[in-house]
């Protein structure tokens, strides 16, 4: 199975059932995620649990991806509804669409360190919750 393939279904169990088996067979030890924050394996799970608890119903799917030496690069699309928390947010029952881009370094089969960018600010946007002036 391709290591996109094996994030998928990664994603579902952990969105889905909060289930980090698989998380953890694909992500080093030692592994970091750079973005608005950087983080760790454990980190990265947080967040996993953050959207899983406000969007329970969040569908994330690669749109894009590139893959050339030990890195692969894919461009996404997450869709959801605002259940819960999120960003400090209460749940306004709202439904998002997130998009982002997410360049992996892999070794062994696994990732070792993440770069990602996404725009949170679109997200705050389409909740209501940060007015944007066009």
């Amino acid at each position: 199975m391709d290591f996109i393939a094996a994030m998928g279904e990664a994603w579902e169990a952990f969105i889905r059932k909060g289930d980090a088996t698989l998380v953890d067979q694909l992500f080093a030890e030692d592994y970091v995620r750079h973005g608005s924050t950087d983080s760790d394996r454990e980190g990265f799970k947080l967040i996993m649990h953050a959207l899983h608890t406000a969007f329970p119903d969040l569908e994330t799917r690669p749109l894009d991806v590139i893959e050339q030496g030990d890195r692969v690069v894919y461009r996404w699309e997450s869709r959801g509804t605002h259940q819960g928390e999120y960003l400090g947010a209460p749940a306004t029952g709202k439904s998002i669409v997130a998009r982002g881009i997410t360049i992996t370094r892999l070794a062994d089969g696994r990732a070792v360190e993440d770069w990602s960018s996404w725009n949170e600010v679109s997200v705050l946007h389409q909740l209501g919750i940060l007015p944007i002036d066009r």
